[in-house]
This record gives structure tokens, sequence and C-alpha cells, in this order.
């Protein structure tokens, strides 16, 4: 009897320690998430562990009493994934909100979005990535010395495309005034051309960035970003040449939600093409995600030592079109008045292009093309 009462003893806490079959993420076999699809997992987060969860700094390593077990999906094309908790028994607990691509976790991928009670509303918890490459992805569950039995539900959807100006070679074209006139601007679905870089001691996540260009006119100038609603912190940063790391020129990151950030540039070169990428600090998306983008500065009307081809502009007295010639593609074309004021500007798509003058004022003025190899200029007269 004794025998059989201490054997019944260390079955029971043999099972008190059992540890669920997906404890460990090197022990998980992926599933496809295909979009359009839903894949409902269960299991037990009773037992768990952190036996080779994640790096030994990580917080799934150095959370007390908290534990993970994993389930893993692997996707074949740009995804949006969401992960609900609808069916996990309430109350609601607090969830991971990232998931990795290495086991043992490694470098997190933060949500895009997460709540409770939004995508669950029961109040549980739910989490969004949006933009995910294809790849193999692993989900941490929080699990307390509570445990408990989970019911996960994941959900893809195929990716929404980025704006135009989601990439450099999409930039949208700025011209610079000498008082702001807004250009309309949104981070609304747009995705990581690299990693932010360090600016003003801190350093956020571009995983929205949009681009805009200038071409300098003037070795200082001023890019205003004023965020339309409170769920924008706007980062702005200014390369110079091309949309490459390595050449930063400055950066503005002063302010928070709703704010308004100036970036002063100075030691600009005349002629030099410069992008500006502006993105949400924070890893989960803007909630309102609009904002008005300027740049400012002397427009001047000297013009650098020319390397391009000379301008041709015909006429030369008009009271129509005139048609420029020697253009490089994507120059900048100004008209300037007698004042040096601009009074048009728009982005050359080849070597020709008919400019309209009629709603000009009859008087002298200069026509001006600026590349990135240096600016020629052209007079022409409006006449009545």
């Amino acid at each position: 009897m004794r025998t059989a009462f201490l054997f019944l003893c260390f079955a029971l806490a043999t099972a008190a320690l059992a540890q669920p079959p997906n404890d460990q993420c090197s022990a998980v076999v992926p599933f496809e998430l295909a979009v359009g699809s839903t894949v409902t997992r269960t299991g037990t987060r009773t037992g768990a562990t952190t036996t080779n969860d994640g790096v030994p700094t990580s917080i799934l390593m150095t959370t007390p009493n908290v534990a993970s077990v994993w389930e893993a999906f692997t996707t074949t094309t740009c995804s949006n994934v969401s992960v609900r908790f609808c069916g996990t028994p309430l109350p609601a607990t607090t969830m991971w909100n990232f998931i990795t691509t290495t086991c043992p976790a490694d470098v997190p991928i933060y949500f895009s979005y997460a709540n409770f009670g939004i995508l669950c509303p029961n109040g549980q918890f739910g989490i969004q990535w949006y933009n995910l490459p294809a790849g193999t992805y692993y989900l941490p569950i929080y699990c307390t010395t509570a445990g408990g039995a989970y019911t996960v539900e994941f959900v893809s959807e195929a990716c929404i495309p980025g704006p135009p100006n989601d990439d450099c070679s999409g930039a949208v074209p700025l011209t610079v005034n000498t008082t702001c006139q807004p250009t309309s601007g949104s981070v609304l679905n747009g995705t990581l051309s690299f990693p932010a870089l360090a600016c003003n001691g801190a350093t956020g996540d571009a995983n929205d960035d949009v681009w805009f260009s200038f071409v300098a006119t003037a070795p200082a100038h001023t890019v205003t970003l004023q965020a339309s609603g409170n769920g924008l912190d706007a980062v702005l940063q200014l390369f110079a040449n091309s949309c490459d790391a390595a050449n930063l020129v400055a950066c503005a990151d002063a302010t928070f939600d709703g704010g308004t950030e100036t970036l002063n540039a100075t030691g600009l070169s005349v002629g030099t093409t410069y992008y500006v990428r502006a993105y949400h600090y924070y890893t989960s998306l803007s909630t309102t995600p609009g904002f008005t983008i300027c740049v400012t500065g002397d427009v001047g009307t000297a013009v650098p030592t020319a390397t391009a081809a000379p301008l041709g502009a015909s006429p030369t007295r008009t009271s129509g079109t005139v048609t420029l010639s020697g253009l490089v593609p994507n120059s900048t074309v100004r008209v300037l008045d007698a004042a040096g004021r601009t009074v048009q500007s728009l982005r050359s798509t080849g070597s020709t292009h008919a400019l309209q003058l009629e709603p000009c004022t009859p008087g002298l003025y200069v026509v001006q093309a600026t590349a990135p190899d240096g600016s020629t200029q052209r007079t022409t007269v409006v006449r009545e």
C-alpha cells in the first residue's frame, strides 16, 4: 500500500513538472501561413520554462516569474499578420508584443499595432505586424506561474502597397521657397528603407519612412515638417546625393507627438540634390500619419559655374509657350521674375519641356535649370 502511495505521489509530481511540447522554440515545427488564411493554434502554458527562450540578456530570460511557450509560422510573400488571443480564457493577461526570426530569440520584431479589447472585442489581447517580409517567425506566448490553456488565431492578409515615395527612387521633389509652401505627405503604409540613425541622442524606428528631395539653391536651407495630428512623432533626416546612411548631413528630432520638426542644414552645395527621410519615431504605426513639409531659404538668382549642357529657350519673347531644350532629366526648372521670386517650379522628365508662361505678368523672366552636375539659365520676355 505504502509503495503504491509513493508511486502515485511520484507520478503526480512528475506530471506537475511536465513541460509543454512547445516549451522551447527549437521544438516547434512552423506552419505555413498563406495570405488570406486563418490558422488557429491551441496549447497549454502550464509548466513552461525559460530554457533556450532567448539570449541571456533578452527580456524573455530576465523577466521574473514569466516563461514562454512558442508558436511559429512561415510566410512565402509579404504579409500583414494579426495574432489574436480572443479565445484564450479571460481575464486578459499581459502578452509579449514581438516576434523573432531567431531561436533562441535575439533581435525582436516589435508590433505595428497592439491592444486589449479592439482586435478582440471580448477584452483579450490582439497584435499586428504590417509588411512582414517572407520568412519564418517565432511567436513567444507569455506564461505566468498560473499557467492555463491558450487559443491563438493567426490571420494573414496581403501587404498594402506603400506610398509613391516609399523608396528613395520615388522621392517627391520639393521646391525651395523664401517662405514655407507646404506639400502634403503621409507615412501611411510606408516601409523600412534602412535602420534609423541616432538623432538628438535617440534612435527611433524608421519602419514607415518616406522620401522627399530638393536641389540646394543656397548653402543653408530649412526643412520644416508639421504633423497633422497628435499620433505622429516625426523624425527628419537629410542625406546628400543619395539615400544612403553614409551620406547623412543633418537630422531633427526635437519634438514629440503632434509637433513641428525643424531641420536647419548648413554647408550645403548649391546645385546638389538632397534627400529628406521622414518617419514616425515609434515602432507602433502612427494613428494620424499625415503631415506637411516644405523647404525654405535663399532661392538666389546667381547660378554656380555650369558643367551641364547649355539651356535652350525658344522663343526668347513669348505670350504663351517657351520650349526648353538641353535639359538633364529630373532637373529642377524654376522661373524667376525680375525681383528674383520663384513664380513657377517643376521637375523635368526629359531633355525638352514646353513651359507655359501665359499666367505670368508681362516682363523679363529668368528660366533656371538645376541638375546634379550644375545649373544653367536663360532669359525670356513675356509680352502682352
